[in-house]
């Protein structure tokens, strides 16, 4: 029936990409096809009676609808729906088809796979979590591998993470909050007795089931066991670099910044207490403009004030707070069942007792358990991201302060150490935030692929537009300050498909297949991984050049590093004003009555991009950055930027989402969406034919 329909129709190309799919039945495609001749719908029709009668999700029609539905059926699993995705690969809800079960299946990155031993630590990863039963970490299945696909099967559960529960409703009760403390310590001791450490804990890491009662622990991702010979060995180092941090920087431990590679379960215990305090007052610990700032305050600054922003907490739980985040690890609970027994009072009322009973009868006291630390007496006097990222040298090197909690001196010393502050640290910690000597962004230079990248000093500028801009969206506001604080260097011109295939030995480009001189046509069809890979090849391929600083490497600019570009010091709409000229300044599709673009033929529009390095350079020596192709950058999309009356300071974005930042417009599109404002998204494995890349040369971020 369905093939009466003409070959070109939507609908009966939907209808064979669901047949070619295997995710219907012979009876259900009969049915179908009987339910479309009768009604005659559209495309959105068909999907959504797809999901009415409960055949397919809303994800599954999208995937099939891209002809990705054989990738839907993963060995005996049909995949239902994205979860999220981190550094090692995706994980899916799904179905075991015989079983009928739902569970999660965590895929590892086709691209990770790059080197034996990143396969060998995502397999002792699975190893690991196998061995793992435990009420507060989630338990996995089973592990295959189907094709080229590494995958394992994990516990489903259906509810939301800490960080997510604390934006949609606030800062959680006290007793709820410790509860959930409670169980995450419970389900860590269990990692802990097996002898492997978390490494990553975090609000987004602590899941919380639909009716509130039970936690888990997730994403033991980073777990490593400890008595993994690979740690001190060279192909460990190669996975994990002496000076690189494995970990969220909000709620990292000290030690992990300096040797991460050596950290104990007190490092988990020190994030806990972070978490303890971010989910009782939506706050991280310290805030900072970027990483290193914030590793700076972890290492440096006393624990955070809880009774600063909750005053209705017991002055005995920051305490219990400051415990877990002393500077120490031999000051802080050494064992996460210590932590546990400590917060067991406040989770039965969430008064201000210490020693209550429990439903079991026993009394309970914070300092419970062989060799447990005294908690501090006095509470400090208070002054708050598939992430790897580098500290300055002093601060990996820099001994803590001390504590204030056990601060013992009298009026005359603290005077003294306040001098001492002021002529001493003051100018130490403004030596430790700037850049290192010899650190310094280069001068503008020509790389060894003939990119010239120009240097860019920092500044400040208006991001995103005013509401009475010719063609503005919605998710260009609200308009605010942002302030880059450092220089860095930009290409002068996107990647071209000769680039590109010089450092990674192909090209996705679909113009080239049809275009001539296409070697010299900006790189397109690109996946936002692929792009990210070219920026590490060609980082490694120039360690040596006399532009190579240490830390620093090719990346995807931040959205704020590009909208900074290209403005080139300009309100307006475009580097060049309130218009974009055709050919001369742009290359985008021409339309009628355009309020944005001036120039070029309605009738002919472009098919394809232009030779780089062809259009005018903005105030900065920059081409190509409105139009031509759309361009990958380094943040996770939100639909809005945050409210704020400061100026933010080398923002990053969102620390994760499902799609990437877009930015620029494209010769697919019209001039108004080609202005400095303008941004759109896409999955980082989706691939556009009008979307490519220009990378930065600055200092690496985490990812």
């Amino acid at each position: 029936m369905i093939d009466a329909m003409a070959a070109a129709d939507p609908v009966s190309v939907l209808f064979d990409q669901l047949r070619s799919s295997g995710l219907l039945s012979p009876h259900q495609l009969q049915e179908l096809g009987m339910w479309i001749v009768q009604r005659r719908p559209d495309v959105n029709a068909v999907a959504k009676e797809l999901e009415r009668r409960g055949w397919l999700t809303n994800f599954q029609i999208r995937e099939i609808a891209k002809g990705r539905g054989r990738q839907l059926l993963l060995g005996p699993y049909v995949l239902l729906d994205l979860l999220g995705e981190g550094g090692m690969g995706r994980v899916y809800k799904a179905r075991h088809q015989r079983l009928g079960r739902l569970c999660a299946i965590k895929v590892i990155r086709r691209e990770r796979l790059t080197h034996p031993a990143v396969e060998e630590r995502f397999r002792k990863e699975i190893e690991a979590l196998g061995r793992m039963q435990h009420p507060n970490v989630v338990q996995v299945f089973n592990a295959d591998q189907s094709g080229d696909v590494i995958y394992y099967e994990m516990e489903w559960i259906d509810g939301t993470d800490l960080t997510k529960l604390v934006r949609q409703h606030g800062p959680l009760p006290v007793d709820q909050a410790c509860d959930y403390i409670r169980q995450a310590a419970l389900g860590l001791q269990h990692a802990h007795e097996l002898g492997m450490v978390h490494r990553d804990i975090k609000p987004s890491n602590i899941l919380v089931s639909r009716d509130g009662r039970q936690v888990k622990l997730v994403d033991m991702g980073l777990a490593r066991i400890l008595d993994d010979k690979s740690i001190t060995t060279e192909e460990g180092k190669r996975i994990t670099r002496e000076g690189f941090v494995l970990g969220t920087p909000d709620f990292l431990a000290p030690e992990q910044a300096r040797n991460p590679m050596m950290v104990d379960i007190r490092a988990d215990i020190y994030s806990l207490g972070g978490t303890l305090y971010y989910i009782l007052t939506g706050r991280v610990p310290y805030e900072g403009a970027n990483p290193t700032e914030k590793m700076l305050k972890h290492c440096t600054d006393p624990p955070p004030s809880l009774l600063a922003y909750r005053p209705d907490a017991p002055p005995q739980l920051e305490q219990i707070i400051h415990w877990c985040m002393a500077k120490q690890p031999e000051q802080r609970p050494q064992t996460p069942i210590q932590l546990a027994l400590a917060l067991q009072p406040f989770c039965l009322s969430g008064g201000t007792r210490t020693g209550t009973a429990h439903p079991g009868g026993v009394a309970v006291s914070p300092h419970a358990g062989a060799g447990a630390v005294p908690w501090p007496v006095t509470p400090p006097q208070e002054p708050r991201s598939s992430q790897i990222f580098r500290l300055p040298d002093d601060v990996q090197a820099a001994s803590p302060r001390a504590r204030r909690s056990s601060f013992p001196w009298g009026l005359g010393a603290f005077v003294a150490l306040l001098v001492l502050s002021f002529v001493v640290l003051v100018p130490r910690l403004n030596r430790l935030l700037a850049p290192p000597e010899g650190q310094q962004a280069p001068e503008t230079f020509t790389n060894t692929l003939g990119m010239r990248m120009v240097r860019l000093a920092g500044g400040e500028f208006w991001m995103g537009s005013p509401e009475q801009e010719k063609g503005r969206r919605s998710d260009e506001g609200p308009r605010h300050r942002v302030r880059i604080a450092h220089a860095f260097l930009m290409a002068a011109t996107e990647v071209s498909n000769g680039q590109f295939q010089q450092v990674m030995g192909f090209t996705p480009s679909q113009a080239s297949k049809t275009a001539s001189r296409s070697l010299l046509l900006p790189v397109e069809s690109v996946t936002w991984w692929e792009a990210v890979e070219f920026c590490r090849k060609l980082t490694e391929k120039e360690q040596k050049e006399p532009w190579a600083r240490s830390g620093w490497g090719y990346r995807l600019p931040t959205e704020a590093e590009w909208e900074y570009a290209a403005r080139a010091g300009m309100d307006t709409p475009f580097a060049f004003g309130n218009l974009l000229e055709f050919g001369r300044r742009g290359v985008y599709k021409p339309v009628e009555d355009d309020p944005c673009g001036v120039g070029g033929d309605p009738a002919r529009p472009p098919n394809f991009p232009e030779e780089i390095g062809k259009r005018q350079e903005n105030a900065f020596g920059l081409q190509d950055m409105h139009g031509n192709v759309a361009e990958w950058c380094e943040d996770w999309y939100s639909s809005t930027y945050p409210s704020t009356a400061e100026v933010r300071q080398d923002p990053l974005g969102p620390p994760d989402g499902e799609r990437r930042v877009i930015r620029g417009g494209s010769f697919a599109l019209p001039a108004s969406a080609c202005r400095s404002a303008t941004r759109s998204s896409l999955r980082p494995d989706g691939r556009r034919a009008d979307v490519g890349f220009r990378i930065v040369y600055a200092p690496l971020l985490h990812r």
